[in-house]
């Protein structure tokens, strides 16, 4: 079994390469479909005060995204600040205000790396704290740091990560407040809880999970007065921090500004998850305005790798085949993380939006974590240690793991694993944020450039701008299939919208038609998100 400090060697470096592979990957990504709109909103409500702009999001994670911009002196025009339109004013500053917008951007999602590796270091601590194992401590730093969906969008300038990071904090201080009683990990949880709920409104989940939790602790421990006062406290720090952020932020006195704000938030959001999305869902070669069930399960056995399955599986089996853990609290922690990504999922599965598994990323940590609580040593192993054969094939298949996120690299975005039959049928599977969000366009131009490609044709979907992207080549815009021919030459689609083309009603005819017709055959795919055509 490694030491404290060997641990923490390897911890470190498992920080450094993951920092090294996000920022190396996302050099080149252009602006996802959100992150243009999330850094203006967020510039204008850290630099203006605007709460009231763009409600759909909270102010917390937006902010500190768009603090990097606010810091380099990059500022909106006043005049802008009056346009509720934040998607196309996200644009407008980033490609239209004459500024460096592959700087602004890589600079918004420079927070979020370092909360990435913030997580990882959360993870290996609290497995630590429950396990008194380094070994599995860095189980947990491992399925963590190379989980290709937390890579994901743990280089983004959006709020999926934050949450992820807010949410698994904040039960593992509620964890530690259960265990000890401690008054500091009840404030600290009060202000997690309260980040989270300000960086996305899913957050609010934690209300109903930490009241389960609550009334189980209540039921199997005698110190009850004491667990409800700290209880009591997480609360009053939740709203305390609500206040002095939101307050500060709007340069305010008004206190009761925040629950203003947090009803509105709500009143914002909840369109988004009853009434689905304008265009259409897709799971499985089928088309919905309402959404799916079983999307987010799905989604999760397709985007999350085949070690990580297998681990998180053998660990549930070690656990319920009559397991002793060895270190007292470990077990009720680890049904605690178990409960969160089913409450989780069941509440996801009656929503209308289905988009992406990022709609449910705060599930790994917990799932991560209770995997690796799940492999500690049993009481009696001798020396404390994991047979030597288990305990190879457990690091092989970690090796596994990491692997897979090396070959994903640079397109984490579009990783699926082995249980497709081929990437170039993702497509078929799943779409948007899952595949195809726009990061690809800058890839495009290089291929232009590598290929001395002088014009092509473009249907993008994304964030970006193909104009201030595509600059190799003279970039002619395409409204869509069925609308006139496509011009001789090379012809970029992002698979999101040859997909969606099949959907009933979107444009006159599907793509393959389209295509067929134009007498276009495939020649290579740009990143995951880009089919490149030729045009006869």
């Amino acid at each position: 079994m490694p030491d404290r400090r060997t641990g923490a060697a390897v911890l470190s470096g498992i920080i450094l390469v993951v920092v090294a592979l996000s920022i190396a990957s996302v050099w080149l990504d252009s602006a996802t479909s959100d992150e243009p709109s999330y850094i203006a909103a967020g510039t204008i409500k850290l630099m203006s005060g605007r709460l009231d702009y763009f409600r759909d999001e909270p102010p917390l994670w937006i902010s500190v995204s768009a603090a990097p911009l606010a810091i380099a002196g990059y500022r909106l025009p006043p005049i802008w600040n009056a346009n509720s339109d934040h998607w196309s004013i996200g644009k407008r500053f980033l490609w239209r205000s004459g500024f460096d917008g592959h700087r602004m951007l890589f600079l918004a999602r420079l927070p979020t790396i370092a909360l990435f590796a913030a997580l990882i270091v959360a993870m290996y601590a609290f497995v630590l704290h429950e396990t008194k194992s380094v070994a599995c401590a860095l189980i947990a730093a491992v399925l963590t740091g190379f989980c290709p969906s937390l890579m994901a969008h743990g280089r983004l300038a959006t709020v999926d990560l934050a949450l992820s990071f807010f949410t698994f904090v904040a039960a593992a201080l509620f964890l530690l407040m259960i265990e000890s009683g401690s008054a500091a990990a009840a404030i600290g949880c009060g202000v997690a809880s309260a980040a989270a709920i300000m960086s996305k409104t899913s957050g609010n989940i934690l209300g109903p999970y930490f009241l389960i939790l609550l009334i189980a602790a209540l039921a199997m421990r005698a110190d009850r007065r004491r667990l409800v006062a700290m209880f009591a406290v997480a609360v009053l720090s939740a709203i305390a921090f609500a206040e002095l952020f939101i307050l500060a932020e709007a340069r305010s006195f008004n206190v009761l500004l925040p629950f203003r704000e947090y009803v509105e938030n709500i009143r914002a959001i909840s369109g988004w998850y009853t009434h689905g999305h304008v265009l259409p869902q897709f799971l499985l070669g089928r088309f919905s305005t309402s959404g799916f069930y079983a999307y987010y399960e799905i989604a999760f056995l397709l985007k999350t790798t085949v070690a990580a399955l297998a681990l998180i599986f053998a660990a549930l089996l070690r656990v319920l085949a009559r397991f002793r853990f060895s270190v007292p609290g470990a077990r009720f922690a680890w049904f605690a993380l178990l409960g969160f990504p089913v409450l989780f999922l069941i509440i996801a599965a009656f929503g209308h939006l289905t988009l992406g598994i990022r709609y449910v990323l705060p599930i790994y940590p917990f799932l991560y974590a209770a995997t690796a609580i799940g492999f500690q040593p049993r009481t009696g192993d001798r020396a404390g240690r994991t047979p030597s054969a288990a305990g190879t094939l457990l690091a092989a298949v970690l090796v596994w793991h990491a692997a897979e996120n090396l070959m994903a690299f640079p397109n984490y975005i579009s990783y699926f694993n082995e249980f497709i039959s081929s990437p170039r049928r993702a497509d078929e599977y799943l779409i948007d944020s899952n595949l195809d969000w726009g990061q690809d366009l800058r890839r495009l131009d290089a291929w232009c450039r590598d290929n001395h490609v002088a014009q092509i044709t473009v249907h993008y979907f994304g964030g970006a701008d193909v104009a201030y992207d595509v600059r190799s080549a003279r970039p002619v815009l395409l409204r869509g299939p069925g609308f006139g021919p496509l011009p001789k030459g090379y012809f970029a689609l992002s698979r999101h919208l040859y997909r969606v083309s099949f959907a009933p009603g979107v444009w006159p005819m599907n793509y393959d038609r389209y295509l067929a017709a134009n007498h276009a055959h495939y020649v290579t795919t740009v990143g995951g998100s880009i089919n490149v055509y030729r045009v006869e």
